[in-house]
């Protein structure tokens, strides 16, 4: 009987070992999952950041664009109305003489 109690406690002790390094492999694990978790994260508010950043770039361009546009229109509405002025003028002229 006590060769079996020393079976049973040499398998109790091979476990309890392969339990300790399981615990510890896992861990490990645990440790660089957290540290990944963390590095994704931070990445994650890096590309936010940069997002907010060009989001704020596009609605300037769009900004841009529109008063380009509307300086373009602008200058054509100006030339009309000098030509309505210089017509208005011609027939103020023709109407004079």
């Amino acid at each position: 009987m006590v060769k079996e109690e020393e079976t049973l406690l040499e398998r109790l002790r091979l476990r309890v070992h392969q339990l300790i390094e399981q615990d510890q492999s896992l861990r490990q694990r645990v440790a660089s999952l957290e540290q990944a978790l963390r590095q994704s994260e931070e990445s994650k508010a890096e590309l936010e950041q940069l997002n907010l950043q060009l989001s704020a770039q596009y609605a300037n361009l769009k900004i841009a664009k529109a008063m380009e546009l509307s300086e373009g229109d602008s200058r054509a509405a100006h030339r009309r109305f000098a030509s309505l002025v210089r017509q208005v003028d011609e027939c103020i002229a023709l109407l004079k003489s």
